[in-house]
């Protein structure tokens, strides 16, 4: 199910007529980085053919010496970007090796394609649409260091009372939950965001201000799983470039204060047939339960792809111990999936809590369609609707795990991934040589965290 794509020289005309000047091309690597090209809209023609880098030093892809990827604009993903410093088109692209004539295995988005392609052929649904709740944190200033004979971060923020700085209106808990200026110093920052957001055509819902210190939320509208991917990564862009022009920094760093819940991305999942919401359907409970069975029969695989940072484990700690259980719920914002209150059939939806923006959308959303798929296919049920919080009662005596549960840490979801890799697999949706540059990536991550030492180990060993 790969979309259909328009040439570089059409874009570069489309380009030119709106009056920009210049023309990028961007995508997203396998660890979720969205990167791109920039071309003078100008200087293209239709004999330039498709445009190509080199992708040796990105994961995920040939090393040096083994040719390079072309870039091929996906048809109908043009937009302005409207922090350029020029007036520039810029257009998501597919990534094609040298010599393949479709999308590479490794391409992201082409993952995701085919996961949605393999929904509509086991008629499941024809759709699976996403909306997605980015929150994040904005700093006045963030200082790190990293080096033999030191370790150690600093953050501030004037609306949030992080490391004590505040502008004579000191946020006090639970009062920072929604909190308007002149409590939430960012408030007009957000507006500001939120236009341009509008702009660029991402269709924003709401943004406010979260319950963590200076934690914000952006709310995009739920759209088809590919376009909803694509916004998620130019929201993110749009977030990150609108802080840096306020000398501001932003970061969707699942836990980068000490104290608060951390920032997740939401997502709120639906399915529909023939433009008819499947969920709200007589068969919508029993499509819900395989799906969400699924996700909880693979979970901790699903961490490697939708918490794939160490960090973002100190998030899922804090939100579920050990010996709490997966369960989902009714209106239950402490259960990892939960069924919102929904005013029309159209907006019934499961919303998955645990996944952060750290993870690389396109891998996720692909990970968790399979994993449903699966517990569809297979029956897979996640018990009985849990009416309280799951997490009460639960604690840290790790003796005692929930089961099924999260991974405790990446390297467990690491291996999970390698001994539980099959259901994405099937169909040919996951690429292996994809599984394993992941896999490797993420080892490396593990491998970087687990041979340093942290300040907590000063404060608990320093006597020993």
């Amino acid at each position: 199910m790969i979309h259909p794509v328009a040439s570089v020289a059409e874009l570069a005309a489309q380009a030119q007529a709106q009056g920009c000047g210049a023309l990028d091309l961007r995508f997203t690597d396998v660890s979720g980085r969205w990167l791109g090209v920039s071309l003078r809209a100008a200087q293209l023609r239709a004999a330039d053919g498709p445009v190509r880098v080199a992708a040796g030093n990105l994961p995920g892809w040939r090393r040096a010496g083994m040719g390079d990827q072309a870039l091929v604009p996906v048809a109908g993903s043009a937009f302005r970007d409207p922090l350029a410093p020029v007036p520039t088109l810029a257009a998501i692209a597919e990534i094609h090796g040298p010599g393949e004539p479709s999308v590479s295995g490794r391409d992201s988005r082409a993952t995701l394609a085919r996961a949605l392609g393999a929904l509509a052929r086991r008629g499941i649904a024809d759709e699976m649409r996403v909306g997605a709740e980015l929150e994040f944190h904005l700093f006045d200033q963030v200082s790190y260091r990293l080096a033999a004979t030191e370790c150690g971060f600093s953050v501030t923020a004037r609306d949030a009372g992080v490391a004590g700085v505040h502008a004579g209106h000191a946020v006090l808990d639970p009062a920072r939950h929604l909190a308007l200026s002149p409590i939430a110093a960012a408030a007009s920052w957000r507006a500001a965001l939120a236009a341009a957001a509008e702009d660029a055509g991402l269709e924003p819902l709401r943004h406010q201000h979260e319950a963590g210190h200076a934690q914000h939320e952006l709310v995009l509208r739920h759209v088809p799983a590919l376009v909803a991917a694509d916004r998620i990564q130019r929201a993110k862009s749009l977030v990150l470039a609108m802080a840096a022009r306020a000398g501001k920094t932003a970061t969707f760093m699942p836990l980068p204060p000490a104290a608060g819940p951390g920032s997740g991305l939401h997502l709120n999942i639906s399915f529909w047939r023939d433009g008819a919401p499947l969920l709200a359907a007589a068969a919508g409970e029993d499509l819900a339960r395989g799906f969400v069975g699924g996700v909880f029969a693979h979970a901790k695989a699903l961490n490697a792809l939708s918490n794939p940072s160490t960090n973002g484990f100190r998030r899922l700690a804090r939100l579920y111990p050990p010996d709490a259980r997966l369960v989902w719920g009714i209106a239950n914002r402490g259960a990892a999936v939960r069924l919102p209150p929904a005013a029309t059939p159209e907006s019934v939806r499961l919303e998955l809590r645990f996944p952060d923006a750290a993870a690389n959308p396109y891998l996720a959303l692909a990970a968790l369609a399979m994993a449903g798929l699966d517990g569809i296919a297979r029956g897979l049920d996640p018990g009985p609707l849990a009416g309280q919080d799951p997490r009460q009662g639960a604690g840290w005596d790790i003796r005692r795990r929930a089961s099924p549960g999260f991974a405790l840490n990446l390297a467990e979801a690491v291996a999970a991934l390698d001994a539980d890799r099959g259901f994405l697999l099937a169909e040919g949706v996951f690429d292996p040589a994809l599984c394993e540059t992941l896999a490797a990536a993420l080892c490396d991550s593990v491998r970087r965290e687990a041979t340093l030492p942290h300040p907590y180990e000063y404060q608990a060993y320093l006597g020993v």
